[in-house]
């Protein structure tokens, strides 16, 4: 998700820092700062924000959801979202950051209930309920901070093309169960240059060539 939205950025005439712990994770483009690091570490979070204007944080599980549900060993840490995201926003206090944009996933806080039944099971046969747990904490502590932050709630990520139509719904609502992460990059992007939905919790869902984003 970082590498659509570094590239997004970049098409937009953005200087960009990337911070990742897997350097395969960065875009390899000369135009992109790119740090290897481990978001854990307070101290080289710190390090790499300076100088910026906004900070999107896009953490998950390095491992596939799939091979977890089959006892392969977890990558990252199971509260890596939390973790990292307290590093990122006394990082961005300290250095005088204001914009934080950052992504969750659809089905954590108010929108927990919304996810369908088969999902809920399917969540719990994949062990994505403690992945969604940390994501909760990792809200509240967005929320719960001064700075002038979002949280993006995508729905199903896919790798398809770009299609420039979604619905950003602020009151929970979603058209498709599916939006690629370029439009979720896109969006992110307009959000950033914008200005827009401050202090806001945003479903982002991908739209049918007969579905409109009106009434959300």
């Amino acid at each position: 998700m970082g590498r659509a939205v570094a590239l997004t950025l970049l098409t937009k005439g953005h200087q960009v820092t990337g911070f990742a712990r897997d350097a395969s994770k960065l875009p390899e483009r000369e135009e992109i700062s790119a740090i290897v690091g481990d978001v854990t570490d307070a101290d080289a979070v710190a390090r790499a924000v300076v100088g910026h204007d906004a900070i999107v944080v896009a953490l998950g599980d390095s491992r596939n959801p799939f091979a977890l549900a089959v006892g392969m060993k977890r990558i990252t840490p199971p509260n890596i979202c939390e973790v990292g995201t307290a590093n990122v926003i006394a990082a961005a206090d300290a250095a005088s950051i204001r914009r934080l944009v950052c992504v969750t996933s659809y089905g954590v806080g108010d929108t927990r209930e919304k996810l369908p039944a088969m999902h809920k099971r399917i969540f719990r046969w994949l062990r994505l309920n403690e992945q969604m747990d940390d994501k909760e904490q990792q809200e509240k502590l967005v929320k719960a901070s001064d700075l002038d932050w979002t949280l993006v709630q995508p729905v199903g990520l896919t790798d398809g093309a770009a299609t420039g139509r979604w619905l950003a719904s602020s009151k929970g609502e979603r058209r498709k169960r599916t939006i690629s992460r370029v439009d979720l990059a896109a969006f992110i992007v307009d959000i950033l240059a914008g200005d827009r939905n401050k202090r806001e919790t945003v479903v982002l869902s991908g739209l049918t060539i007969t579905q409109t984003a009106e009434g959300a």
